[in-house]
């Protein structure tokens, strides 16, 4: 794996256990369970290498997605809510499918 690779999984790694941090004080316990299988994801892709994190990564993205947009809708409005839902819930395994993308074969 390439050594900028491993550096966007380290910070995507940080910025998940940040977020999932703000989800946990703000009582939002759905988001934190799928946040915490979506890290694990994230650890088998940096540290056992594995593709099938990644798969795990973007099964949680979408299950984020659709909590997000739910729960924030009422306060934000549909359009709003889909929006940020997706932006958020998507930035992190669009951006490691980039990274992985040279690397894939060399995962298991």
């Amino acid at each position: 794996m390439k050594n900028a690779t491993k550096i966007w999984l380290w910070i995507a790694l940080v910025l998940c256990v940040c977020t999932t941090g703000l989800n946990l004080s703000q009582g939002r316990w759905l988001s934190v369970a799928i946040a915490l299988v979506s890290i694990a994801g994230l650890c088998a892709v940096l540290f056992a290498r594995r593709k099938r994190g990644y798969w795990v990564m973007c099964i949680c993205a979408v299950a984020s997605f659709v909590v997000g947009a739910t729960q924030n809708m009422a306060q934000l409005g549909a359009l709003t809510a889909i929006g940020m839902s997706l932006i958020g819930s998507a930035l992190v395994p669009v951006i490691t499918g980039l990274f992985l993308k040279g690397d894939w074969n060399s995962l298991s």
